[in-house]
């Protein structure tokens, strides 16, 4: 009896161990083709506008790394120059003429983005890491370059992104990091060191945003989907949007205004086939105030920047890029003033930063990638 019994059990696990290495095959092949089909829709090309818009190089050089953001005026005019270009192997000032005025190289490697960082009213500035994704723990450069501090979560979180908030006025930033899992979110001094931490599961997305009655205000997304918005003590003043699923989110200029004072928010398609991709952009009290539409593909909703761009009298659009760091893809898009996409583009490596350079004949949109910087104007405009 007792051999049958063994017989039965051994029989039992060698079933067992062969469905689950069926079903580890199948995913695996699954997963492969659906990595297929993304790449597929990700290659390279325009999708919509080619004869609307003339592309060309801005400004190419291989020590930049990832460009993650594109700065017009402050912190250049300290340096004697117009643009700012922040990779996450160096910093680049440039005339508006894409000369190179000064380098800034950061002393230890990141594997993450970086983003300038004010430092107090007068325009002294550093940098910070952001969207770490657990790859990097929070690092702050000085203007040199050089790190002045850096702060681990521990062995039990991970870092998801970080953002510098002028809590107190004080002659150097506050730091806001988001924390995967149950690590919630927490509030660092200019030193980094901890001043509060508030309980919340997987932050994914961090900003601050600055109001027009001049309160500042800590903005994140978390594993509800919901987009809490919470004072500078952590408290949880808001809930914005909290009829769709909120990951990703940036901060942005909007119409006439100059000061990023809107935020601009993908909606994913998620678990409700009736809903389509969609980007929403918000006031600072969470009032809708567009609605555009988005292309279809979770996979393109990924990391997020935008900004108006003013080409000319009756020319503004509104450029969208998107960020797919899995595939080394990005998309750009362009609005008219309908709110219809009037130029679409799937670019073949990262991308992250976006600005409106002013000029004579106006403004001029550069787009950041790896190492170098597009620029996009009407056809027929030229550069």
């Amino acid at each position: 009896m007792l051999r049958k019994i063994l017989i039965a059990l051994a029989t039992l696990i060698v079933i067992l161990i062969a469905a689950t290495i069926y079903v580890v095959r199948v995913a695996t092949q699954r997963s492969a083709r659906d990595a297929q089909a993304n790449q597929q829709q990700l290659q390279p090309s325009v999708v919509k506008g080619a004869n609307q818009f003339e592309k060309r190089e801005f400004y190419n050089t291989p020590g930049l790394g990832d460009i993650s953001e594109i700065l017009v005026g402050w912190p250049a005019n300290r340096e004697g120059a117009a643009l700012t270009l922040v990779g996450n192997e160096a910093a680049h000032f440039l005339d508006a003429s894409a000369r190179l005025k000064k380098e800034v190289r950061f002393s230890r490697n990141t594997f993450c983005a970086l983003e300038v960082s004010r430092l107090d009213a007068s325009g002294h500035y550093g940098f910070l890491t952001r969207d770490q994704s657990w790859a990097s723990p929070v690092i702050f450069f000085d203007s040199q370059g050089q790190q002045h501090w850096s702060h681990s979560a521990g062995i039990l979180s991970g870092i998801d992104d970080s953002v510098s908030v002028d809590v107190d006025g004080s002659t150097a930033p506050d730091v806001v990091v988001g924390l995967n899992g149950a690590g919630g979110l927490v509030l660092l001094n200019s030193q980094g060191k901890k001043i509060w931490r508030k309980p919340e599961g997987n932050v994914w997305h961090v900003e601050a945003l600055d109001t027009i009655d001049g309160r500042k205000k800590i903005l994140h997304s978390d594993a509800q989907g919901q987009l809490l918005v919470r004072n500078l003590n952590g408290d949880i003043i808001a809930r914005y949007l909290s009829d769709r699923y909120v990951s990703d989110f940036t901060v942005t200029r909007w119409g006439s205004g100059s000061r990023p004072d809107h935020i601009l928010i993908p909606i994913k398609e998620g678990n409700d086939p009736a809903r389509k991709p969609e980007l929403i952009v918000l006031d600072t009290t969470g009032k809708i105030v567009a609605q555009l539409e988005a292309p279809p593909g979770e996979e393109l909703m990924h990391r997020v920047k935008g900004t108006p761009v003013r080409y000319g009298r009756n020319t503004d659009y509104y450029s969208v890029l998107f960020n797919v760091g899995a595939f080394s893809r990005s998309m750009l898009l362009l609005y008219d003033e309908q709110g219809r996409i009037a130029y679409e583009e799937i670019l073949g490596e990262s991308c992250l930063g976006i600005a409106a350079l002013p000029g004579d004949a106006g403004e001029r949109l550069l787009v950041g990638c790896s190492g170098k910087v597009f620029e996009y104007s009407p056809a027929g405009r030229g550069g």
